[in-house]
């Protein structure tokens, strides 16, 4: 990403200020729309971010918008502007691993930053290039779908409880596999026991489908957060790093 060419969402233009890796104070002009040397995409995909400059600094957060030279991060607790950063992107069935810098803090909208690439783990490049590709094609996701394998619990209503298996999540809901099929509409409980150090998840959801799974083996089922943003924002999360750790 050059300069000017910042993984923004703002029009207006003023000066951010960074430290190089030597400690040089650089200076860099967010411009408008069209000096953009990359293109932009409205994805919704997990990151898991880390840095070497803040000991203990380790967390998940969702990206805004991304481009080949960066992307706009939402997490918890942001990173100073000019702190170098390794991070983790979940993209679908792979992930890649780059190296990125923090080249502006949101100044209406705290939680997020913005990044620009600087390095790729051997050639996770091209798997970086494959998400922008399919984004620029004709169905683009709003939210990528992560491919996992977790056991989970579904509760519901007074007493009624069936063990399943999700298959895939986004920032949108997950699609799990039930014994029996639940007539849409239906509201539930969706619990990840605990694993290791990690404490249970549990979020409400609401069956939006239902279809039978392949070989006769109960019926999957496509869900729909109905938590709260916090909420779903830490089944998320919870839920990300079993499959990450597994």
């Amino acid at each position: 990403m050059g300069v000017g060419t910042l993984p923004d969402d703002c029009s207006t233009t003023h000066t951010v200020k960074k430290m190089s890796r030597d400690g040089a104070t650089l200076e860099q002009s967010r411009e408008q729309t069209q000096t953009r040397q990359y293109p932009r995409f409205r994805l919704r995909l997990p990151v898991l971010c880390e840095s070497p400059a803040v000991p203990g600094y380790r967390t998940f957060g969702l990206t805004k918008n991304v481009s080949q030279g960066g992307l706009l991060l939402e997490v918890p607790r942001p990173l100073a502007a000019g702190t170098w950063v390794s991070l983790l992107l979940i993209a679908g069935n792979q992930s890649a691993r780059a190296e990125a810098v923090v080249v502006w803090l949101a100044e209406n909208t705290p939680g997020r930053m913005g990044l620009q690439f600087t390095e790729w783990a051997g050639t996770d490049s091209l798997i970086w290039g494959r998400l922008l590709a399919f984004q620029a094609g004709p169905t683009p996701r709003a939210s990528l779908r992560i491919s996992i394998d977790l056991e989970v619990t579904c509760r519901m209503p007074p007493d009624t409880c069936l063990p399943g298996r999700a298959q895939n999540l986004s920032d949108t809901g997950m699609m799990i596999v039930l014994p029996q099929r639940v007539p849409p509409q239906t509201r539930l409980s969706v619990a990840v026991p605990p694993w290791l150090i990690l404490s249970p998840v549990e979020a409400e959801m609401e069956v939006i489908w239902t279809r039978d799974a392949p070989h006769g083996d109960g019926a999957i089922h496509g869900l729909y957060f109905l938590a709260d943003d916090v909420g779903k924002e830490l089944f998320l999360i919870g839920t990300l790093l079993r499959h990450l750790l597994a």
